[in-house]
């Protein structure tokens, strides 16, 4: 009975040790914390602690604030010569296919004209020569419609207005007015003018 009072209060000892060494820890570690707080955080005055920056410290700051604010100036200058000079490039571009499709459009109808015209000519000239004045007169008008200008179908049409005056007795006057109006359009084809002037008033009296 003896041994075991002993062996229990040995045993109720150890727990009461153990115990105020847990108490003992859990103060320990909250009176690091304490201290931590206290020296980092608070003063003699009870504000927080900070260091102070030196002057020479601020000019470093400002100047890394104003060379980040150059480097952003002239990034934004460098993109907006970029946007620029890509809307410039754009812009030309446009235009010279807005030009190059007119060019061509043109071209494409002044193709069509001279086809046209000589379609006219030759099926003028077919009638002609089968001495029907009259389709040939409407075909070489067709072609002044297109070339008002062309002495070419002038002259043709001078031609037939001869012949349907001589075979016909018709277009005599036009014969006439037509000759007078070459005659002061076209000086340098004079010559050959007035050599079918001196033939329409020797044969046919215009």
């Amino acid at each position: 009975m003896g041994g075991e009072g002993s062996m229990k209060a040995m045993i109720d000892s150890l727990r009461n040790n153990r115990k105020l060494l847990r108490n003992k820890s859990r103060f320990t570690k909250e009176r690091s914390f304490l201290n931590l707080k206290e020296t980092y955080l608070k003063g003699a005055s009870g504000k927080p602690r900070f260091k102070p920056y030196s002057k020479e410290a601020i000019k470093k700051i400002k100047a890394g604030f104003q060379r980040k604010h150059k480097q952003e100036k002239v990034l934004f200058a460098f993109l907006g010569l970029l946007f620029f000079l890509l809307f410039i490039f754009l812009g030309t571009f446009l235009i010279k296919e807005v030009l190059q499709e007119q060019n061509d459009r043109k071209q494409l109808n002044i193709q069509k004209q001279e086809q046209a015209y000589l379609k006219h000519i030759a099926f003028g000239d077919r009638w002609f020569s089968e001495s029907n004045w009259h389709n040939a007169i409407y075909y070489y008008k067709k072609a002044l419609e297109l070339y008002p200008n062309d002495y070419d179908s002038s002259y043709r049409l001078l031609q037939a207005y001869g012949q349907n005056c001589e075979k016909a007795l018709e277009d005599c006057a036009n014969a006439k007015d037509l000759l007078d109006e070459l005659l002061m359009k076209f000086p340098d084809k004079k010559s050959e003018l007035i050599q079918l002037k001196e033939v329409l008033n020797y044969e046919y009296g215009i």
